[in-house]
């Protein structure tokens, strides 16, 4: 068998070269066709074959393409056309307290392949700035229950902004509220400071009078209630073996 010779290889490679550019051809001609990674969600179907709406050639997705129709400061509140959004649930626009204007952190555009389609994108706190992630109230209304109608902001005391529920604070493990104790936060908590709390809300613990009891047992140190009494009825077994267990 002999080797081919220089004309041949010289065909070869400009056969290869010619099949390389119409590749590279078809895919700005039909990239739909060509390397489509799905079809696009309902509200961008009319861009199912204008890639470059959305892609810089050769640099993906860019979100200033995506700004030229979601303005930042209406997503959510008026459509592409400029008509408002009406809703049950008000909308905020968050969008525009983003930190960095990277609409694919969030969102996909495309389905993609069945094998290779992937979970939907979450939203993280970490996207917004720093001054607008701790105010909650800002994009999420109170729930519309007893306890929360009680406290004013502060949600970091209970809740994180990785995982709304369950909330990590239990009250049982401090103090059990029974029907003589299920009162107003506010009673124990003043200013719903939440980090402090007070038993001299009620007429039966005044200072004085708490200062006069202790003394007889020989207790100075009364500035925590709860290391001792952690049920209404005051400290018991389970009492002991919670404050163990909160110590180590």
């Amino acid at each position: 068998m002999t080797a081919p010779g220089p004309r041949t290889g010289r065909a070869l490679l400009a056969g290869i070269a010619v099949a390389l550019m119409v590749l590279l051809a078809l895919l700005f001609i039909y990239p739909h066709q060509m390397i489509a990674p799905g079809p696009l969600i309902p509200a961008h179907a009319e861009l199912e074959q204008d890639c470059f709406a959305c892609h810089a050639p050769l640099r993906g997705a860019s979100p200033t393409r995506c700004v030229t129709c979601h303005v930042p400061t209406e997503i959510g509140v008026k459509t592409t056309k400029g008509e408002l959004i009406r809703s049950e649930k008000p909308k905020v626009a968050f969008h525009a307290q983003l930190q960095d204007a990277d609409c694919m952190a969030c969102h996909t555009d495309h389905a993609a392949a069945l094998l290779t389609r992937n979970k939907p994108k979450s939203f993280a706190h970490d996207l917004l700035k720093p001054a607008v992630a701790t105010q909650c109230a800002s994009c999420h209304a109170k729930p519309k229950d007893g306890l929360h109608a009680t406290i004013t902001g502060q949600c970091a005391q209970c809740h994180t902004t990785n995982k709304w529920t369950p909330a990590s604070f239990a009250h049982d493990r401090y103090f059990q509220l029974d029907a003589d104790h299920n009162v107003a936060c506010t009673t124990c908590h003043i200013g719903n400071q939440f980090e402090r709390y007070t038993c001299y809300g009620c007429h039966e613990h005044q200072p004085a009078r708490i200062i006069a009891e202790h003394a007889e047992e020989g207790i100075r140190d009364i500035e925590n209630c709860t290391r001792c009494h952690r049920s209404p009825h005051g400290k018991i077994e389970g009492d002991r073996r919670g404050e163990e267990e909160r110590e180590r």
